[in-house]
């Protein structure tokens, strides 16, 4: 299937890449229920990663470069154009929108959620994951203050504010109505994350509605 696969993505995609799970055998990976959905291989170019599994598609931005919605739900709309001349998936289980932010200082503040136990609010290291349901829609989201991300020349601390938007295989055609549905569930992200924003800070970021 990566071959196939490949053939159709290769110029835009003219990199490969194995993932670490890639080293481990099918066997191995079968009898791990939370294995079955993880990327094997990466394709990248400038502007994305295109990840790659037996039970996995998923397009996703470079580190701390994100293009645009509209860049990406075009890059989307030609990626399932190639997903479905490569003929090696016939239809979708899950189709999600994830958007992970980072923040160098503690979340919670800034936020109108709260935590409190006892009509007191909990402070120091915190992390909150709950879900939503709207129509056909889930979405999980995951807030914490004491994250750690590493990368080649320095390390940070600080929050992040996971927001994982998605529709079951019964509420989506993946070549038929799959690039509105996307347009949907970025649009239930985006409700999400600019309610949860407490109005000063929000507009500290000083954001642009189309």
């Amino acid at each position: 299937m990566p071959g196939l696969f490949f053939t159709k993505i290769r110029e835009r995609y003219p990199q490969q890449k194995d993932l670490p799970l890639a080293q481990l055998s099918e066997e191995f990976r079968r009898q791990d229920p939370s294995l079955i959905y993880m990327p094997l291989l990466q394709f990248l170019s400038k502007d994305f990663i295109v990840q790659f599994g037996p039970r996995v598609v998923s397009l996703i931005t470079h580190p701390s470069h994100y293009p645009g919605w509209s860049a990406v739900e075009k890059e989307m709309k030609w990626l399932l154009e190639r997903v479905q001349q490569s003929g090696i998936i016939t239809e979708g289980e899950r189709l999600g929108v994830r958007y992970i932010d980072f923040f160098d200082f503690d979340i919670f503040s800034k936020l109108i959620l709260k935590v409190e136990v006892a009509d007191h609010p909990v402070g120091g290291e915190l992390a909150v994951n709950t879900v939503l349901r709207r129509g056909q829609f889930v979405a999980r989201i995951q807030v914490s203050n004491s994250v750690i991300l590493g990368g080649q020349n320095e390390t940070k601390r600080g929050s992040v504010l996971d927001v994982d938007v998605w529709l079951g295989s019964l509420d989506f055609d993946l070549f038929a109505n799959a690039t509105s549905k996307f347009g949907e569930a970025h649009q239930f992200v985006k409700e999400i994350f600019f309610g949860l924003l407490k109005s000063e800070f929000l507009a500290t970021l000083s954001p642009e509605y189309p």
